[in-house]
C-alpha cells in the first residue's frame, strides 16, 4: 500500500480514533489474539528444523545440501535417500517443500550464466532471487516484461509455480521461459525448450517441482525500460464496474479492495514519461495500521460500519502517489507485514463477480478480517499445469495475518472460488485433491503425469503434499 507526502496527518488520525475506540472497550471484552506462528524448537543432536517465509509449513530434513554447481547438483541427486525436495526463497505458502528426508537448498545457484543481445535472451541460474535479477538484466540492458510486486522469491521457484503479476497483456513468469535445464530425479541432465524435449519443456515450466530440479532457465526479456505506477483510492464499484476500460488503457492494472470498506487502492503502471517524478512514499506497514483500527473497533455493536467511516474519512481524499523508475524496481514491493495466502484464477470475464461475491460474503458473515484482497489479470497461455492455461484468466487473493489462524476465514472463501471455475494458485493455500485438479486440467492433467511418471517412477520427488495434488 503507498502512502502521500500528505498521509501522516491521515495515519495519526487513524492511530488516534483506533486508540479512542479501544478505550471504550468494556474490560474483558477485548479481541483475543491467538499467536499462530508455527515457529519450532530445535533440540541439539537432531536434525536442523526448516520453516517456510509465512511461517505456516516446516520440516526436519535429516539431509540438507546446498550445491554450488550444477555438477554438485548432479550429485547430490543421484546420491539423495528418501524424499528429494528442493528449495528456493521459502516464499509458498502450500506444502510443497516439506521432507524429513533430503532438502537440497538452490541458494548457491545463482547468478548470471550468459546473454544473447540480439534475441534480448538471458541464460540465469534458477536459484537466482528476483531482487537481484532486475539488476543483473539491467547490467545486460534488457529487463523482464513483467514482473511480480514481490520479488523475494527465486527464479526456478517462481517458475515451478507459475507466479505471475498483471497486465491483461502479459504471462506468467513461466511464459518468459525461453529454454530451461531439468536435473532428473536420476541425475540425467536435460536441456528443454520448444524445440527441444519439448514436452518436458512443456511440463516442467510449471511442474511444482516433481520432475526434477531446473538448475538453469533462459528468459525471454526486452530492453530495458522504466516505469511509472500510480496508485489512488477509489470505490470498489466504481473500479469494478470500469474494469475493461482501466485494464485497456493501462499496462498494468490492479487493484486492492479494502474489507468492510467501500473503498479500494487502485494501482495504474506505465511507461515513464519524461518529467515524471516520485510523489510520496511506499508503506509496508499500512496493513498494520488498518488493522489496529479493525480490532479496536469490531468488537463494539456496528463495529463494521464505523470501520468503514473511519476509512472513509482518513483515505477517501487521499491525494495520488507516484513512484517512477526502472521496471524492475517499479514493479516491486516491499513486504515485511507476515501472512497466509489463498489465491485462485477464474476465467478473465467471471472476476467482477467472484470479487464482488467474496466482498459481500465478507460483510454479510461479518467475518472478522480486514486484510485487503489483490485483484490482477493474466494472459492466457499453453503451458500444461498453468493456472492460465488456455485462457485468460483473473487471479484474486485473499489474505490473513501471520499470527491469526486462516482457516475459518479461506474455509468461507475458498468454495466462492469453486462456483466459478477457479484454480488454485499451486504456491498458495488450497485446499484441493488430485481428482478435482485434474478436472481443471483437462486438456493437460494426464500428458503431464505421463512426463512425470518417465521421469520420476519411484515418486522420489512427491512429498505428501504432492502425493495429494496428483495422486491422491
Amino acid at each position: 500500500m503507498t502512502v502521500s507526502r500528505n498521509s501522516f496527518s491521515r495515519r495519526r488520525f487513524l492511530g488516534t480514533a483506533a486508540a479512542g475506540a479501544a478505550a471504550s472497550i468494556l474490560p474483558g471484552c477485548g479481541p483475543a489474539t491467538t499467536d499462530t506462528h508455527s515457529l519450532v524448537s530445535f533440540k541439539p543432536g537432531e536434525p536442523l528444523p526448516w520453516i517456510n517465509w509465512a511461517a505456516n509449513q516446516t520440516c526436519n530434513p535429516a539431509v540438507r545440501a546446498a550445491p554450488a554447481s550444477e555438477a554438485e547438483l548432479v550429485d547430490v541427486v543421484r546420491h539423495a535417500r528418501g524424499v528429494v525436495r528442493a528449495v528456493g526463497a521459502g516464499h509458498s505458502f502450500s506444502a510443497v517443500v516439506p521432507t524429513d528426508d533430503t532438502l537440497i537448498s538452490t541458494d548457491l545457484l545463482a547468478g548470471l550464466v550468459g546473454h544473447d543481445a540480439e534475441k534480448n535472451q538471458a541464460t540465469v541460474l534458477a536459484g537466482t532471487r528476483l531482487h537481484d535479477l532486475g539488476p543483473l538484466l539491467a547490467s545486460v540492458g534488457q529487463a523482464l516484461p513483467n514482473m511480480p510486486d514481490m520479488d523475494y522469491p527465486a527464479l526456478g521457484g517462481a517458475i515451478a509455480s507459475s507466479v505471475h503479476a498483471t497486465g491483461t497483456g502479459f504471462g506468467s513468469m513461466c511464459s518468459y521461459v525461453a529454454g530451461l535445464t531439468l536435473v532428473t530425479p536420476a541425475g540425467d541432465v536435460l536441456e528443454c525448450s520448444a524445440d527441444q524435449n519439448r514436452e518436458v519443456f512443456q511440463a516442467a515450466r510449471t511442474s511444482v517441482g516433481a520432475l526434477g530440479i531446473v538448475s538453469r532457465v533462459t528468459l525471454q526479456n526486452q530492453p530495458a525500460f522504466d516505469l511509472t505506477e500510480v496508485a489512488t483510492i477509489g470505490r470498489t464499484e466504481d473500479v469494478l464496474d470500469g474494469i475493461d476500460e482501466l485494464c485497456a488503457s493501462n499496462r498494468h492494472f490492479e487493484f486492492f479492495p479494502l474489507l468492510h470498506s467501500k473503498l479500494c487502492i487502485a494501482v495504474a503502471t506505465n511507461p515513464a514519461r519524461p518529467g515524471d517524478a516520485t510523489v510520496g512514499t511506499d508503506d509496508p506497514q499500512a496493513v498494520n495500521t488498518l488493522r489496529r483500527v479493525f480490532d479496536a473497533v469490531k468488537w463494539l455493536p456496528g463495529g463494521s460500519g464505523m470501520y468503514d467511516k473511519l476509512v472513509e474519512l482518513a483515505l477517501g481524499g487521499e491525494a495520488a502517489t507516484t513512484r517512477t523508475g526502472p521496471s524492475y524496481q517499479v514493479l516491486a514491493h516491499v513486504r515485511v507485514v507476515r501472512f497466509r495466502e489463498m489465491e485462485y484464477t477464474v476465467p478473465a470475464a467471471a472476476g467482477p463477480a467472484c470479487v464482488r461475491e467474496i466482498l459481500r460474503t465478507v460483510r454479510e458473515k461479518n467475518l472478522p478480517v480486514c486484510f485487503p484482497l489483490e485483484y490482477r489479470y493474466v494472459k492466457s497461455d499453453d503451458i500444461w499445469l498453468s493456472m492460465f492455461e488456455g485462457g485468460d484468466g483473473c487471479s484474486i487473493s485473499v489474505h490473513q495475518y501471520g499470527d491469526v489462524d486462516y482457516r475459518p476465514y479461506f474455509a468461507e472463501i475458498e468454495p466462492i472460488f469453486w462456483k466459478y471455475e477457479g484454480r488454485p494458485h499451486w504456491g498458495k493455500v488450497h485446499t484441493l485433491d488430485a481428482k478435482r485438479l485434474s478436472a481443471l486440467y483437462p486438456r493437460h492433467w494426464q500428458d503431464f503425469h505421463e512426463v512425470r511418471e518417465a521421469l520420476d517412477p519411484q515418486g522420489r520427488l512427491l512429498n505428501a503434499h504432492l502425493k495429494h495434488v496428483f495422486l491422491s
